[in-house]
């Protein structure tokens, strides 16, 4: 596609679709001055929200060449083909280019400044030293939800530290997307890496994890946070280091970097992506979840399962319409599944404490918080559910343990031992990350189920018959109402 400057473009658009810069000052929500300026040449559009306008100038664009029904005319005047299918978003693209472009031409034209548009950086300790200042300020100041390409394997990326440099980051108002490979064959032959992984999704729950196969990314050595920088790093082997890096901060070079590498086209799927409901569709992730007849949960949230007939009622009254539906569907759902199904839970004390202080559940969408009562009903319809079937198992770790590597986390953990996904305690979220990580390779499922199934082989784990829950409830009873008390 050949693109003139972006404000001539921008222009000829406008002349063309008659559009008036007062209803696209509307369209893309700026001051009408800000348009007229793009279009003069005198501003371009911020680089953090230029694709936004473009996208939204586009649609606006096509509508109106729809409208004034000027499409055959359009395809004769623009360089843009005549067989595309969505006009809106090639225009957007034509915009993008333009200004590109316009970048382009504005960093050949100016004086040079003094300080170069490249930077190289050598040495461990400065390498290490700077991308943990560059990630951390980086990511800190957007104004805007980031996106961070990292072109690297995270296994390997955890050996080398580099996980550290994002501990002091805090997210309250924007969301940052991490997409970053993994190597299957590093996590299948050491569970340590499982482990760590599962420990920094539960450390980070204000960012969004996308994982990719590192086959489809191998040797690109690239991290990039969209419009704002570029670094290509060079590590040792044995341990991996950082060695040395380059850093790239001209606007126009990040961004051609970004379009030649993002994890955008169906050639990337993700093993793991993000989602911010699971939905109850009859035909929705979640229904076909729950079509299986064995399951295995790993619960640090509370316990929302097993819940008496009365709390989905109570719920049900409390949520919009569309809430409910999904609620009910839900309870349906395990009426049927609960009495045959074999279920394995595998809960923590700190978990168990936590439900029996708060009451609160995060289920399906729905965030509740059962009454005292509602809660002691809970426990008795535990134990008369494991009446029933037989096949319902529960097992207990300690948060806290002298040689168990569990400590209390807030991501569980939910298998059909085919399919499987992540659900974070969205209590603990600060911003609008998504709460879930739906587990879209099977491989990899297979290896988090083992990982978390491994848990059972610890010292410190117990599983219980349902008349050793019935001693132990009898045994901390007393306790167990003071706690349902506090307010």
């Amino acid at each position: 596609m050949i693109s003139d400057g972006y404000a001539s473009t921008l222009k000829r658009l406008i002349t063309f679709t008659q559009a008036k810069f007062i209803s696209l000052a509307d369209i893309v929500g700026y001051d009408v001055s800000y348009v007229n300026k793009w279009s003069n040449g005198t501003k371009l559009p911020s680089s953090r929200y230029v694709e936004r306008i473009n996208e939204e100038m586009g649609n606006y664009f096509a509508e109106l060449i729809v409208k004034q029904k000027k499409e055959e005319k359009f395809y004769k005047t623009f360089p843009i083909s005549c067989e595309v299918k969505d006009l809106g978003f090639e225009i957007s693209q034509y915009l993008c280019a333009a200004y590109r472009s316009t970048l382009h031409q504005n960093h050949a034209t100016k004086v040079k400044e003094n300080r170069p548009s490249i930077q190289v950086i050598t040495g461990h300790h400065d390498t290490a030293a700077f991308l943990a200042d560059l990630l951390q300020k980086g990511v800190q100041n957007l104004e805007n939800d980031g996106e961070l390409l990292i072109l690297g394997e995270f296994c390997t990326l955890y050996q080398a530290g580099f996980w550290k440099y994002f501990d002091s980051i805090q997210l309250d108002s924007v969301k940052l997307t991490i997409r970053v490979g993994l190597d299957m064959d590093k996590l299948e032959q050491n569970p340590e890496y499982v482990q760590q992984l599962y420990k920094m999704i539960n450390r980070f729950l204000d960012f969004d994890f996308v994982f990719y196969d590192f086959c489809d990314i191998q040797n690109a050595n690239l991290i990039i946070l969209r419009g704002a920088f570029a670094v290509q790093y060079a590590m040792s082997n044995n341990p991996p280091r950082f060695t040395m890096c380059t850093y790239i901060f001209d606007e126009s070079t990040v961004w051609d970097i970004y379009e030649k590498f993002s994890f955008t086209g169906t050639e990337k799927e993700p093993l793991i992506s993000v989602s911010s409901s699971l939905g109850m569709d009859e035909m929705g992730y979640r229904t076909a979840f729950y079509a299986a007849n064995s399951f295995f949960f790993f619960l640090t949230n509370g316990f929302e399962f097993l819940l008496p007939h009365e709390v989905f009622e109570s719920i049900i009254r409390e949520v919009s319409p569309e809430q409910a539906f999904s609620v009910q569907r839900l309870c349906v759902t395990w009426e049927e599944i609960v009495n045959a199904a074999e279920i394995e839970f595998i809960t923590t004390t700190s978990s168990l404490m936590r439900y029996l202080e708060t009451g609160y559940i995060y289920l399906t969408d729905v965030e509740y918080s059962l009454t005292a009562e509602e809660r002691k009903e809970h426990i008795q319809t535990v134990l008369e559910t494991m009446q029933i079937n037989p096949h319902i198992v529960i097992g207990v770790l300690p948060s806290f343990g002298g040689d168990s590597t569990y400590k209390g986390e807030n991501v569980s953990f939910y298998s059909n031992y085919k399919t499987g996904f992540l659900k974070k305690n969205k209590k603990y979220i600060h911003n609008q990350a998504s709460p879930f990580y739906l587990i879209v390779n099977r491989r990899l499922h297979s290896i988090f189920l083992k990982y978390f199934q491994s848990l059972k082989d610890l010292n410190v784990y117990h599983q219980y018959t349902l008349e050793q829950l019935n001693q132990k409830y009898d045994q901390y009873k007393p306790l167990i109402e003071r706690t349902l008390s506090l307010k």
